[in-house]
């Protein structure tokens, strides 16, 4: 049994509203981490293109967007 699947089965525990909180902050940090991905990937993509792009613009504009 992975992690996660240890997780779930114990969140079922909780009650109800519980739940949708913990669900709603798991959903919302996987779309912020596939988000990062994509964008990681499109950079990769672009410098590979040799377009790149000046790194301080690349992470001011990461910290806006992510807040990190």
């Amino acid at each position: 049994m992975t992690k996660l699947e240890r997780a779930i089965k114990e969140a079922e525990q909780l009650p109800s509203d519980l739940r949708e909180q913990l669900g709603e902050k798991l959903l919302h940090y996987i779309h912020k981490y596939l988000a990062l991905r994509d964008d990681i990937d499109a950079g990769l993509r672009e410098l590979d293109a040799g377009e790149g792009r000046d790194g301080n613009d690349v992470f001011a504009a990461l910290k806006s967007t992510y807040g990190a």
